[in-house]
């Protein structure tokens, strides 16, 4: 989606604060520290580097060792912007100070689409300061491998591992918030069902201070779960987290295995209000040691090129632009602000500059996967493309979007179809949070009739949509499931606009009026982006468009015998120009072929 607007007197104050700030960056002596899971990048001693890089692999670890056989490796490699004081926050998250009285956190976690940022602050006081950024990292290892967890479990559960005490070489688990424990001897416990069954919409959730009864609750009854002798002989959690998965009926999976719930609220009403609580002291992981991390000096252009990637992912591209063009200057040998830069262009849908900007990052030495998967999604020869994305795949084996447009581009030929199907079954496997995956995945069985498989997807999708828009969306593919019919070349679009080739509507071509009335074919219309064109045997053109049902291969037989616009008086582009163009179009299926249709008529938005 393109970056948001930015109001004229808050684009000239970042203008200025970019160019500031890069100068005070590039002119403080940073270092690099890399752990096994983490990239630290800060202006501090390589000392305090570490000593991050370990804290971070110790929270890994202590997650690693409640719930051993779940992932612990996001497909984004996380990185990590230690910086000095309130100055240096201010520098990259201008935004809280702008308003008086504003929050401004010791850390920030910030999930992205190629890496995840956590921007700390360094020397604040306080036994626990980055319990924030603990708790974030939390829910981000567990949404790898849940879709949706109950808002208890996923906020309780953050809660319990933010808290943990860091040592040099041991951690204590289960320490107890002060906070939390007078909130829940002070108050009556919500009943278990209401705890259960709030959701993002609950007030109970909704409530602007975090030491409610809510977070305490939840939090308490994950200590009970992880700590409590019976319960850890019993596992509840994991049987729990067993039942919860098949049905994603909490109600049902807690009934199951905590037995009548209002008996189980009063053992944990119990569990609060006793004087003591159990604790773990857990081995710091051998990975954390300082043996294991290798340091570098960070250049300024490296600084410079470092802080603009932020912004980009911040979305701020207009802070972070100058600063890779800047980063360039510096260091034209140096690849990251090539990369970044073609995320931006990503971001702006501006595909030919985003190829350009990722060829260069390759050129001088980005071995990474990202390059490889934005040139895959603007390639215009469809083989290539693919041979990208699997080269990208190779590279992390991890990265769910990869998968998912590999699948739809096998799906646009009716060969490759059993090659999509797999490929989408990984992007749901590596990304189960994400139910555009799962909706894909659905679409691509109906496509093939594997009505049956196709329906539990959309059971799965069903019960794991939390948002209006995902329960809109599920809704659809509900829809669509029940009104499949078992039809060989049947091909369902998504959100399809069907005419008769004489519909009384002007925007449909009437070129098929030679056919007598009952063997008059269909007309469809689709709206969509142009993914990649291949005019090389022009003035036949082969097209793949994105558009609701995924990426869709279409064929024009002849340019000069159709209909090609533009609406808006906008000038019509050369077909060598048609990628990454949002186009309307008309067609006729064309089943048996290796496209999905024929274009009759074509215009570009």
């Amino acid at each position: 989606m393109p970056p948001k607007s930015t109001p004229l007197p808050l684009l000239c104050f970042f203008l200025a604060s970019t160019s500031i700030g890069a100068a005070l960056w590039a002119s403080e002596n940073w270092i690099e520290v890399r752990s096994a899971h983490f990239t630290v990048d800060t202006p501090a001693s390589e000392k305090e580097a570490r000593n991050i890089a370990n804290q971070f692999e110790q929270i890994r670890a202590l997650f690693h060792g409640a719930f051993p056989k779940l992932r612990t490796n996001p497909a984004q490699p996380i990185v990590i912007l230690a910086v000095k004081g309130e100055k240096g926050m201010k520098e990259l998250l201008p935004e809280q100070y702008e308003v008086k009285g504003h929050l401004h956190a010791a850390g920030v976690y910030q999930e992205g689409f190629d890496k995840h940022y956590v921007i700390l602050q360094l020397d604040v006081p306080g036994d626990n300061p980055y319990h924030s950024l603990y708790h974030e990292y939390t829910h981000a290892l567990m949404h790898l491998n849940f879709s949706h967890l109950p808002l208890w479990l996923d906020e309780g559960l953050a809660e319990y591992l933010g808290g943990a005490s860091l040592g040099d070489k041991k951690s204590r688990i289960g320490t107890v918030d002060p906070g939390y424990l007078y909130v829940l001897q002070s108050n009556s416990l919500l009943p278990i069902e209401t705890l259960l069954a709030v959701d993002h919409s609950s007030p109970y959730y909704n409530e602007s201070n975090r030491a409610s009864i809510f977070y305490a609750e939840s939090w308490a009854l994950v200590h009970y779960l992880m700590l409590d002798p019976e319960a850890r002989q019993k596992q509840l959690l994991q049987h729990f987290l067993e039942s919860w998965s098949q049905s994603h009926d909490q109600m049902e999976a807690a009934r199951q295995n905590f037995g009548d719930l209002k008996k189980f609220g009063q053992v944990i009403s119990g569990y609060v209000r006793q004087g003591q609580f159990y604790n773990a002291v857990i081995n710091n992981p051998d990975e954390a040691g300082d043996k294991q991390l290798a340091s570098r000096p960070v250049s300024p252009a490296e600084v410079t090129a470092l802080r603009g990637d932020f912004f980009v992912h911040h979305n701020r591209p207009e802070a972070g632009k100058p600063l890779l063009e800047e980063s360039e200057k510096l260091d034209p040998s140096l690849a990251q602000p090539h990369t970044s830069l073609a995320l931006l262009y990503f971001h702006t849908q501006e595909p030919q500059k985003m190829r350009k900007e990722a060829n260069e990052a390759i050129h001088l030495g980005d071995n990474g996967f990202f390059p490889l998967y934005l040139l895959a999604g603007g390639e215009t020869s469809r083989e290539r493309s693919i041979e990208e994305l699997k080269k990208c795949i190779e590279l992390n084996s991890l990265f769910a979007p990869a998968y998912d447009l590999l699948a739809q581009i096998y799906s646009s030929s009716p060969t490759d179809q059993k090659e999509a199907i797999n490929a989408s079954i990984l992007a749901v496997r590596m990304n189960p949070i994400d139910l555009q995956y799962s909706a894909r995945l659905t679409q691509l069985l109906l496509n093939n009739n594997r009505v049956a498989e196709a329906k539990v997807m959309t059971d799965r999708i069903a019960k794991a949509a939390a948002t209006p828009e995902e329960k809109e969306m599920a809704a659809d593919m509900v829809a669509r499931v029940a009104n499949h019919k078992d039809a060989p070349g049947q091909i369902v679009m998504g959100t399809v606009q069907v005419r008769t080739a004489d519909s009384p509507d002007s925007g449909a071509p009437r070129t098929d009026s030679d056919r007598p009335p009952g063997a008059r074919r269909q007309l469809l219309g689709v709206d969509g982006t142009v993914a990649g064109v291949d005019c090389s045997k022009a003035p036949e053109i082969n097209l793949t468009v994105n558009g609701s049902g995924g990426f869709i291969a279409y064929h024009v037989a002849d340019a000069g015998k159709i209909a090609i616009k533009s609406s808006g008086g906008t000038a019509t582009p050369a077909c060598t120009e048609w990628t990454g163009h949002k186009v309307k179009l008309w067609f006729y299926l064309t089943p048996g072929s290796t496209s999905t249709g024929e274009v009759r008529q074509l215009e570009f938005q």
